[in-house]
């Protein structure tokens, strides 16, 4: 039995009655038009001088309208409302001088002499009372009725309504506001996939107009990996009966309106609406957050600082870098079973982790802590630690430095004079010290002594003269004296000496010390040997500029160097290679004989380059070319690109294996192809799609056709948008037969684009554009729609059969438009043919069996088309019952002349009477084919000796003449 709740005391009811109260504190800035309405309304339905309605706060009473009464605020211990609000009921007060509770009242004895009082509460629909609207007169009234309350209470619910419509609209534009001025892609999609509203921040990210956005699909923008996530959440929604469900952020990438691909966190949520569904998507762009982890990542792993990351929620480490592995001894498989607490003494772990809940953004130790090694040992660590993100987790990165041997050396030697010297001696830079008067050396450590390769004791008593040039000695000179006249702290940076080490560069702190009496002494100076540190730096900036994996020019470093030709305004070529193959390097041996196959081939392409060539690789198995030097020509290009394909081609020796690939490339030379970096890239890129839609190992130069045929497949992508709202489209139908009846039993609907400039457009050409675009899910759907209303003007034998694309399979909303289509044309289900093919089955075949099954549990058949041309696993036929198998064209052009091809079709037939699945044979064009594919049993045929694709009229003709009995031309030999 579910327990009662315990009712609320009179605080918490006041604490939520404040609380509820401040959602309307924005109605303070003034007087609105619909409630003086309201208040003189009720002043004149009462037949009284002042009616009010106000909010009691804890202290005040303030009005949001008045009639009759100057606005202002008043004390809340001499406020009627503040009375009214105790309950629920109207309060009434006939004459105030009788009521021993407002007798006294400042109001009453005073200005504006109150006698008559009614006030009926403001309630919220969550019970709490924040007002009341009321009738005040002055003059004592005893015929206040029943009625009147009624009536007086309707006017406070009225207003109390009008409020909440109020707060309301404010919520709702400052939602607005938020999502206008959010930097995060706030995106609204409805149950059909098309977006209903995206924010400036989103047309920014994705570089589209809102035009292009709005009614467009989400697919668009999406991976197909991340549009199946989202179907897989859909799917899930509809199977439970919340009204809300959403998913945490996750990282993935968009697509671009320049099908650039942005690295993004993406979150979503779904709800009910009055009759479907509707999804809110937030998309960040993580480009420069991408950067920095990366950055991150490279400094933490290089860190000579013991550097760990840890879970903020769970403590588990997530990182931890080679220099805390060697001083905790832990190798990296081990650091990350533990946690920030197996580090630590048992009898702080509680206050270690209190610590970490409670600490900032920032976290210094005071003091050093005993942290304990993988073998138990106990050092005395400093620890700094800073929150951070890190793999979209709240983590703590925390830098670690050991001061165990120092602070056993402080105990040792501490207030003694062998501590001075000790420290000195010890010190890894050079510690000098010299006279401010004469620049004489008095003190030189070991160190200093290493660096400048000398003795102390040679050195002691005698000037920068006696161990420098003279002019470097005068500078020295010069710039001490300048330090001990400031008295300060002087810092000089990288600062060249020549040694008997060579020159070295160092990093000097020198300030002047005074003797007791103020006059300066000494001069002490502290330099660092920064040379090596230097040339780690110069090493880290080449390893910006530079692939890790080859030590090639990575695509920044590519970039600058296209720049830089360019302004020479020379001749150059730019090459694009990608491998061919490689894949299955990786696939097969694994990724490092992957990377080890791009070092060598890097060293081989390094070895055919011209002198004055940039190699560089741009990411994965992409390399670039510029190509440069005194006579750049077509044919040097040429010759350039045969030995890199030559060097290329030759079989690698990878781990014992003998590996062999390929590779493709595009080349442009400059000014002839263009003039700027990214004209030029472009063009490249497309000869690289040119070479490897030829055929793996090409290589083709830039031609104008290519740039023509790419702006072709853009315009047809930019016109798709238009050609369905635009009734560009239209549907012919081909007849297919049946063997037993030589009749017609199904037409197949095949889409057509009549362009109001080009003309009809080939399917072959459309088709591609439209599914790469996206808009093949709501043409798609126009097409189902279309067929099914044509199939009800047939005999009601004769089925429709609609072609399915496998994007429409990444679509979360195919069976549910499928089902629109039935119910829209009222057509039977039994008459409606899906055709896939077999490139379903390539990804998500489990998911797309799944959509499969719910296909057909709505009653329709699904055909398989092109049966053997394409995937070449049959376990999807063990996994899905098929209606029907249609055998390819391919197969049936010389059925009756090729044994191979007559072979196939009896193992396609075998296999669909195994089934229990009709076979139809495609492509027959003539009676020796028809008579041979009767023979093998074929149950179905469709193709030009029977019909050609024909218009819906022409349709209708024929199927006329099939049903009075007249037979098709071809049945009657």
């Amino acid at each position: 039995m579910k327990q009662a709740m315990a009712p609320r005391t009179s605080s918490e009811r006041e604490k939520s009655r404040l609380q509820e109260l401040a959602r309307y504190n924005f109605l303070r800035i003034g007087n609105d038009a619909s409630f003086n309405q309201i208040v003189r309304l009720a002043a004149k339905i009462f037949n009284v001088p002042t009616s009010l309605i106000s909010f009691v706060e804890q202290d005040v009473q303030w009005f949001v309208a008045q009639t009759g009464f100057e606005p202002c605020e008043t004390s809340r211990d001499v406020s009627f409302c503040a009375h009214a609000i105790e309950g629920s009921e109207v309060l009434v007060v006939p004459n105030a001088l009788n009521d021993v509770r407002f007798a006294s009242n400042a109001l009453v004895t005073g200005e504006p002499r109150i006698r008559f009082y009614a006030g009926a509460p403001l309630v919220t629909s969550n019970g709490n009372v924040l007002g009341s609207l009321c009738v005040i007169d002055q003059k004592p009234r005893q015929d206040f009725t029943l009625e009147d309350e009624e009536t007086l209470r309707g006017l406070a619910k009225l207003a109390m309504d009008q409020m909440e419509v109020k707060r309301l609209s404010e919520m709702r534009r400052a939602a607005l506001c938020l999502n206008r001025t959010s930097p995060d892609a706030i995106i609204h999609i409805n149950a059909a996939g098309l977006i209903t509203y995206a924010n400036r921040a989103a047309r920014k990210i994705f570089g589209y107009s809102k035009d292009e956005l709005v009614n467009a699909p989400i697919n668009r923008l999406l991976p197909v990996n991340l549009q199946r996530r989202m179907a897989a959440i859909v799917r899930k929604f509809r199977k439970t009966d919340t009204e809300y469900l959403s998913f945490s952020p996750i990282e993935s990438v968009g697509l671009h309106k320049t099908l650039v691909e942005i690295p993004i966190e993406f979150s979503a949520g779904i709800w009910t609406n009055d009759t479907s569904f509707s999804i809110g998507v937030i998309i960040r762009d993580i480009t420069e957050r991408k950067r920095r982890e990366a950055s991150f990542e490279m400094l933490f792993d290089r860190n000579p600082i013991a550097m760990w990351i840890f879970d903020a929620d769970t403590l588990d480490f997530v990182a931890f870098n080679d220099a805390a592995c060697s001083l905790y001894g832990y190798s990296q498989q081990e650091a990350l079973t533990k946690n920030a607490l197996d580090i630590r003494l048992h009898e702080e772990r509680d206050d270690i982790r209190h610590t970490i809940s409670n600490f900032g953004d920032f976290y210094q130790s005071d003091q050093a802590g005993i942290h304990l090694t993988a073998r138990g040992e106990k050092l005395k660590v400093l620890t700094f630690a800073r929150r951070l993100r890190h793999s979209g987790k709240e983590c703590v990165v925390v830098a670690n430095i050991d001061v165990t041997k120092r602070e056993e050396s402080e105990n040792e030697l501490a207030s003694t004079k062998i501590f001075l010297n000790a420290v000195v001696e010890c010190i890894p830079s050079m510690v000098f010290v010299k006279e401010a008067r004469d620049g004489r050396f008095v003190l030189l450590n070991k160190s200093g002594e290493d660096l400048l390769g000398v003795s102390r004791h040679d050195l002691i008593g005698k000037t920068d003269f006696d161990l420098f040039d003279p002019i470097e000695a005068t500078k020295f000179q010069d710039a001490d004296r300048k330090v001990v006249a400031s008295g300060e702290l002087v810092t000089i940076e990288n600062e060249p000496i020549v040694t008997l080490n060579g020159i070295r560069s160092l990093r000097t702190q020198k300030i002047g010390v005074p003797d007791a009496d103020g006059t300066p002494r000494y001069l002490l100076g502290i330099s660092e040997d920064v040379t090596e540190r230097l040339k780690v730096e110069e090493q880290n900036r080449h390893l910006s500029l530079h692939d890790i994996l080859t030590d090639l020019p990575n695509r920044h470093s590519f970039q600058t160097a296209l720049q830089q030709v360019l302004e020479r305004a020379s001749p150059f070529a730019l090459i694009m290679i990608d491998l061919d193959r490689f894949k299955s390097v990786n696939d097969t041996l694994g990724h490092l004989a992957g990377d080890e196959l791009l070092r060598q081939l890097s060293s081989r392409i390094i070895t055919v380059k011209g002198k004055r060539d940039v190699v560089a690789r741009l990411g994965g198995d992409e390399f670039g070319i510029i190509h440069s030097g005194d006579n750049v020509s077509q044919a040097s290009v040429r010759r350039l690109s045969e030995r890199v394909s030559s060097a290329i081609h030759q079989p690698f020796v990878i781990d014992g294996h003998t590996v062999t690939i390929g590779c493709s490339l595009g080349m442009v030379i400059s000014p002839e192809h263009g003039s700027t970096a990214n004209v030029l890239i472009k063009r490249a890129d497309l000869a690289l799609y040119a070479a490897k839609s030829s055929g793996q190992d090409g290589s083709q130069l830039f031609e104008v056709s290519m740039e023509e045929k790419a702006d072709r497949e853009r315009f047809l992508r930019d016109e798709l948008r238009s050609a369905l709202s635009n009734d560009q489209f239209c549907l012919n139908f081909q007849p297919i037969v049946g063997a037993d009846s030589q009749e017609i039993v199904c037409c197949e609907a095949l889409l057509r684009w009549n362009h109001p400039i080009l003309g009809p457009i080939s399917p072959t050409e459309f088709i591609p554009a439209a599914e790469s675009s996206g808009l093949i899910v709501p043409i798609g759907q126009w097409v189902l729609e279309e067929a099914c209303m044509y199939a009800m003007q047939w005999p009601g034998q004769i089925k429709v059969a609609v072609n399915l694309s496998p994007r429409q399979f990444a679509s979360f909303g195919l069976a549910v438009g499928v089902a629109n289509a039935l119910a829209l044309s009222g057509l039977t289900p039994n008459r409606l043919e899906l055709e896939i093919t077999e490139s379903v089955f390539l990804s998500d075949s489990q998911d797309n069996i799944q959509i499969l099954k719910e296909l057909k549990s709505l009653g329709v058949c699904i055909a398989l088309d092109d049966f053997g041309t394409g995937y070449s696993s049959l376990s999807y036929l063990r996994n899905f019952s098929f209606d029907k198998l249609k055998i390819d064209r391919s197969f049936v052009t010389d059925v009756a002349t090729s044994k191979e091809n007559l072979a196939i079709v009896r193992a396609v037939v075998g296999l669909g009477q195994s089934f229990s699945a009709t076979v139809t044979a495609e492509g027959v064009e003539d009676l020796t084919q028809l008579d041979c594919l009767k023979a093998e049993g074929c149950d179905q045929f469709q193709g030009y000796l029977f019909s050609h694709p024909l218009d819906a009229v022409s349709l209708s003709d024929l199927l006329s003449l099939d049903a009075s009995g007249g037979r098709l031309p071809c049945l009657g030999h």
